[in-house]
C-alpha cells in the first residue's frame, strides 16, 4: 500500500518491506512534507517534490518542476537564469548541489534543463553561463563540475581584464559519468557516452563512446546495445 501511494505521488516505484519504514520516513516522508510546504507557500500545485534540509533558493519562481523531483539537503539553487531552471519528472539532485546563474548583478546565465529520470550525485557544482542541457536518463556520480563559460585573455594578456565566452554544455540522453568529472564550456557529450571517473572533458565526445583522462580522450566506441547493457 505504501509503495502504491509513493508511486502515485512521485511517479517512483519501489519494493518496500518492514525494515525500510524508518529509512523511508527519514529520507522520504520528511523531505516530502518539506516539499509539500514549499509548494503550498509558493501557491504551487503539489507535485511530489522531495526537499532536504537547509536548501537556499534564489528566485525560485523561475524554477519549473516535473513530478517527483528530489533535491538533497544543504544545496544552493540559483534560478535567476534568463530562461530559468527546468527539472523534468523524477530528476534527482543529491546533497550539497550548487547551481549558480549569476554572480552579483552581472549578466544572467541562459538556462538549465535536466531531462526526466536523470540523476546527479552529491557535491555537484554547475556554473551556468551559456545554456546547459542534460538529457533524459543520464546518470552522474559525485563531484560533477560543469563550467558553462570560459575566460579569454585581454589585450594586456590578463584573464582578469579579458572577455567571457558563453557557449554552453550539452550532455545527451542515457550518458553515464563517473565521480569527479569536470566539463568545460562548449562541450557536447553525445548520447550514450561513458565518461570515466576523474576525467576533464575539454572537447566534445561522440555518441556511444568511452572517454577518460585529463583531458578526456576517446578510448573506444560502444554500440547502443552495449550501452544499454543488453
Amino acid at each position: 500500500m505504501i509503495a502504491n501511494v509513493i508511486a502515485k505521488l512521485t511517479g517512483r516505484t519501489y519494493a518496500i518491506d518492514a525494515g525500510d519504514i524508518g529509512y523511508l520516513i527519514a529520507k522520504g516522508g520528511i523531505p516530502f512534507l518539506r516539499g509539500l510546504m514549499w509548494s503550498l507557500v509558493r501557491l504551487r500545485r503539489p507535485s511530489g517534490l522531495l526537499l532536504g534540509p537547509g536548501i537556499q533558493f534564489v528566485q525560485s519562481g523561475r524554477l519549473r518542476l516535473g513530478r517527483g523531483v528530489a533535491i538533497g539537503g544543504y544545496g544552493y539553487v540559483d534560478c535567476a537564469a534568463k530562461d530559468g531552471l527546468s527539472l523534468g519528472d523524477r530528476v534527482t539532485l543529491r546533497e550539497r548541489v550548487w547551481i549558480q546563474s549569476r554572480s552579483g548583478l552581472n549578466r544572467r546565465a541562459a538556462s538549465l534543463t535536466i531531462g526526466k529520470r536523470s540523476y546527479i550525485g552529491p557535491n555537484a557544482v554547475i556554473g551556468l553561463g551559456g545554456p546547459v542541457v542534460i538529457g533524459e536518463d543520464v546518470q552522474i556520480g559525485a563531484g560533477l563540475t560543469i563550467t558553462a563559460e570560459s575566460h579569454e585573455a585581454g589585450p594586456d594578456g590578463s584573464f582578469v581584464s579579458g572577455a567571457v565566452s558563453r557557449k554552453g554544455v550539452t550532455i545527451g540522453r542515457r550518458c553515464w559519468l563517473g565521480n569527479n568529472v569536470s566539463i568545460l564550456d562548449g562541450v557536447t557529450i553525445g548520447e550514450g557516452a561513458v565518461i570515466g571517473a576523474g576525467s576533464v572533458v575539454t572537447r566534445s565526445i561522440p555518441a556511444f563512446s568511452v572517454a577518460l583522462g585529463a583531458p578526456a580522450r576517446v578510448t573506444r566506441s560502444i554500440g547502443p546495445a552495449d550501452q544499454l547493457g543488453r
